[in-house]
């Protein structure tokens, strides 16, 4: 009997933890939305940039957006408060992450320069992993 109810708790709990491994909705709402950022990006005036989007973190909760071109500083703050000719989303890259619940954004150029803004640090944004 102890054994029984020992097999049974054990598969309990295997079944807990393959469900928490799994995508939730808002997993999936957040790949979803980078997916919409890079088709937006891709489709302007920034298309050469090569601008690419997904949701990163163990809560998929930061926006990841990597770029074809090595960035500086002026160009990754116009694109994230979308200023000027970069203001391919109105109010930017941080008014998208705001309105799909993104907690952070991080940027990555050609040459592996790291910016972040949110809750998160450029030493944690680098060692991110993909949503998936």
């Amino acid at each position: 009997m102890t054994r029984t109810i020992a097999l049974t708790l054990f598969a309990l709990f295997a079944m807990v933890s393959c469900k928490s491994n799994r995508p939730s909705l808002r997993d999936h709402q957040r790949m979803s939305s980078a997916s919409v950022l890079t088709d937006r990006y891709a489709h302007s005036r920034l298309s050469r940039w090569n601008l690419r989007g997904s949701a990163a973190g163990p809560d998929c909760g930061v926006l990841f957006i990597e770029a074809s071109i090595i960035m500086e500083d002026s160009m990754v703050e116009a694109l994230h408060y979308g200023a000027g000719a970069y203001d391919v989303y109105r109010g930017g890259v941080q008014q998208f992450s705001r309105e799909r619940t993104f907690r952070a954004v991080a940027y990555r150029d050609r040459s592996g320069h790291v910016w972040t803004f949110g809750d998160i640090t450029p030493t944690e944004a680098v060692a991110l992993p993909p949503c998936s």
